[in-house]
Parts: structure tokens; C-alpha cells; sequence
């Protein structure tokens, strides 16, 4: 049966030593993204999608395209930042962590999410890391043609606000979630935030096709491996999810949402 998208519009093996990508010279050797390539991609994203034609070619005609391979490091935190990112595809995940090797995972990002515009509004340095969890596709536009572009489309301004205040909103709840919630709370929000934003739906049930190791959704729910492992092979024996190899099923979301208390 063909599984559906639910919605519209995290890695494996031996680990791999990152590869840092400075943003400037990413943009310096990379060549520009075909424009009507580029023009159909912009439209597909909220912060883009009502622009004029002549609008959209003008900031098509400045982005550049760039591919990621898996694990690879896309931004890192407290680097100074003078690129914006549009994913159009693969996946990314937004990270924080600390000197003894400590990962909180933020967010995943999916195809049309964007990332790097907080560098443009105050402080020049990435407030996360952004690593790519698959082969990801890119577009880059700099802070000089960004900044020129939103000039004469405010806009976008207008939205990229919003989406700010939409991730501050998210950055509070989940600071809530891994300060007062336990583990099998935590594990059945993190289930739901990945139900929510790239499910598909399966006979009996929404399939999570896993980007993640099991230990990257375990920092994605801000508990260690050992923990979601006990909490998912309860889930499991509940009847409310079924454990695959790179899948899990989800049978029963409102029993989850009910354990997380929503």
C-alpha cells in the first residue's frame, strides 16, 4: 500500500569525522543554481511563496546550490555566519552540544525548511549546529543579496518574524519538556513531533521511516540510548508502536499523545 504524507510542505555505521564547510567559501566555489530550478523551488516555501515573478527572479538569480553528504557538518555554533539556507533535499538536524560529547537535538529539518536568517537579524554568530543526516541538497544566498533583496520585499521580513516566534515558541516548549518531563514523556513527544512532521501513513498505523540513529532519536528526546531503548520496547509491548529495523509503526498516537500529557 502506498504510504501518504501527513505532512505538506536522524545516521548509521562508524562515525565520521565532520568536515568543516566555511559558508563563504562554500559560495565562492559552488556554482549558481539554474534559475527556473531555482524559481520553482523559492515558490515552494511559505517564506517565498507569494512573491511577484519579478521578485522570485531576482533572488533566483542570486542563490547558489550546494549538496551535503550525510554527517556532514553544515554550520556550526558560535562560527561567524554570513550565508541563509534553504533545504530542498534530505534532512538536517539542529543541535547543541557540550565538551564532554553531549548532544541535545533541537529540530529536524526537512525539504523547503530554512535555517542561518538569525545571523542576518542581530548577532553574526550560528546560535546551533546544523548537520546533514543524508544526502542533502542546498540553496545558499549570501547576507549582502539577502539583505538587498528583503530592501524591496518587507514582506518577507513579516514572515521570517513569524517564524522566529514560532521556533522561540518550540525552543520554550522543548526546555519545558527536558526539564519536567520523564523519560516515557519525553520518548512519546519525540515520537509525536516525528509523527507530525514527516509520518506517512501505513495500513493500521503511521510509519516513521527512520533518518536517525537510535542514538540521535534518543537526543532528540533528551534521554540517554539505554533509556529509549526500555521506554521503546514498552511502547511496543503496550501495542501502541511496532520496532523495526529502520522503521517504526505507530499504532496507537493517542496513547502517546495521552502519555505526554497533551
Amino acid at each position: 500500500m502506498k504510504g501518504r504524507r501527513l505532512r505538506s510542505g536522524l545516521e548509521g555505521g562508524s562515525p565520521r569525522r565532520a568536515i568543516r564547510v566555511l559558508p563563504g567559501k562554500a559560495l565562492e566555489r559552488e556554482p549558481r543554481a539554474p534559475q527556473a530550478e531555482a524559481q520553482w523551488l523559492l515558490r515552494q516555501v511559505p517564506l517565498f511563496a507569494d512573491l511577484a515573478d519579478d521578485d522570485l527572479k531576482a533572488i533566483a538569480a542570486v542563490v547558489k546550490g550546494r549538496t551535503y553528504r550525510r554527517g556532514q557538518v553544515i554550520i556550526r555554533a558560535d562560527e561567524v555566519g554570513g550565508v541563509f539556507f534553504l533545504l530542498t533535499s534530505g534532512a538536517a538536524k539542529v543541535s547543541l552540544g557540550d565538551k564532554q560529547g553531549r548532544e541535545v537535538i533541537l529540530k529536524i529539518l526537512y525539504p523547503f525548511d530554512f535555517f542561518g536568517e538569525m545571523a542576518f537579524l542581530d548577532d553574526p554568530r550560528r546560535s546551533a549546529t546544523v548537520t546533514a543526516v543524508e544526502k542533502s541538497r542546498m540553496l545558499l544566498i549570501s547576507r549582502q543579496d539577502f539583505l538587498q533583496f528583503i530592501q524591496s520585499s518587507p514582506q518577507v521580513v513579516l514572515r521570517m518574524l513569524t517564524t522566529l516566534s514560532q521556533r522561540l515558541r518550540r525552543a520554550d516548549q522543548k526546555i519545558g519538556d527536558l526539564t519536567f518531563l520523564d523519560a516515557s514523556e519525553k520518548v512519546a513527544m519525540a515520537l509525536l513531533e516525528l509523527v507530525a512532521e514527516q509520518g506517512v501513513t501505513v495500513e493500521g498505523g503511521v510509519a516513521l521511516e527512520l533518518r536517525l540513529t537510535r542514538q540521535a532519536l534518543a537526543n532528540l528526546a533528551g534521554v540517554a540510548r539505554e533509556t529509549l531503548e526500555r521506554v521503546l520496547a514498552e511502547f511496543q509491548r503496550r501495542g501502541w508502536v511496532r520496532l523495526e529495523k529502520r522503521r517504526i509503526v505507530v499504532f496507537n498516537p493517542a496513547m502517546l499523545r495521552r502519555e505526554a500529557y497533551l
